[in-house]
């Protein structure tokens, strides 16, 4: 009997944890806290690393159904990006293609400034030439431009 109890309880949580994340997923990002965003620029596109942490409910779930159910979430977080290509989502940090994310004029590129869908702690931007710029506690990139060469 003491058995049956204990199945029904960790049928109820494992259903709640199911739930809770998804639900949470489409009304905001609270779950998720963003402590690096790095944009490394290449011609237009731009490849964006993501360094993060979870709260315990969201590790939980990520640790029971894997961490390709938090696409989703980082699709959100881009959500005034065109293109968004998933490449890789780990237990703390993410890969993302961003594709045509800035416009070429002559001889540079130029990137017009995106709202993202949470607050990031550090956004740095990588360009081309090595040159590196960042912005401290941030919701959006900025408007860049940047040599083509």
């Amino acid at each position: 009997m003491k058995s049956l109890a204990a199945i029904m309880i960790l049928l109820i949580a494992a259903f709640a944890l199911v739930i809770m994340p998804s639900s949470t997923v489409i009304e905001d990002e609270q779950f998720i806290h963003i402590t690096q965003m790095v944009v490394t620029f290449e011609k237009a596109d731009g490849i964006v690393e993501i360094t993060y942490d979870l709260d315990p409910f969201a590790k939980a779930y990520v640790f029971l159904l894997g961490s390709r159910n938090l696409g989703p979430t980082f699709e959100n977080i881009f959500f005034e990006f065109e293109d968004v290509e998933i490449i890789e989502i780990g237990q703390n940090h993410a890969m993302i293609m961003l594709k045509n994310i800035s416009r070429q004029s002559g001889d540079y590129y130029l990137h017009d400034s995106h709202e993202l869908g949470v607050s990031v702690d550090v956004l740095t931007f990588v360009y081309p030439d090595g040159s590196t710029k960042q912005l401290v506690n941030t919701h959006k990139t900025q408007n860049t431009f940047y040599s083509s060469t």
